[in-house]
């Protein structure tokens, strides 16, 4: 990965920034997009993919990411799945590729159903309500920038300025990865 993308992610402390490999497999992260999804240094490279996460969900004691309001979580789905498909088109034969689409197919027929579709036509950014379980209800822009030689893309998860979604995000920031349990 190249230097200057984990420099861009340390530098917009104000937007939420993941880096995924053409898998959906997440490979960085800044300090606000563990605070709003999930602290991924706590998971393994396996339960790291957001593919896997979307259709097959958390394994048993997993924590759960924020969840996605139903429109969102289906418009998700179709983009990751079109998504794969290209990868798996640009890299016939790879291991982790065909394995993550097998078990895919096996374990969610939403993904079997989407696979079948053979839909490669991309959609434009979009919004996404995320359900914190601090703050509640998020809705931010989420924009994807390619990084055509290395196959991978910077999410850029941002609220809309003065905005009580901008407050939650601020909010989110402060409480960053902490656990906020009492003990019993």
């Amino acid at each position: 990965m190249h230097r200057s993308v984990f420099e861009l992610l340390e530098r917009l402390p104000q937007a939420a920034m993941l880096v995924l490999s053409a898998t959906y497999e997440v490979i960085a992260w800044n300090d606000l997009a563990a605070a709003l999804l999930i602290d991924f240094s706590a998971l393994s490279r396996r339960d790291r993919n957001l593919v896997r996460y979307a259709f097959l969900g958390p394994r048993e004691g997993e924590t759960r990411l924020p969840v996605l309001m139903e429109e969102d979580r289906v418009a998700f789905g179709r983009e990751v799945t079109r998504r794969l498909r290209a990868a798996a088109a640009r890299y016939p034969g790879v291991a982790e590729v065909e394995e993550l689409v097998a078990e895919l197919l096996e374990g969610s027929a939403e993904f079997a159903e989407l696979w079948a579709s053979h839909d490669v036509s991309p959609e434009p950014s979009m919004g996404k309500t995320l359900r914190h379980p601090l703050v509640g209800p998020v809705t931010l822009h989420c924009n994807v920038l390619d990084i055509s030689d290395r196959d991978q893309q910077v999410v850029i998860y941002t609220a809309e300025p003065g905005s009580p979604d901008e407050e939650a995000l601020r909010l989110v920031s402060v409480v960053g990865t902490q656990r906020l349990t009492v003990p019993a």
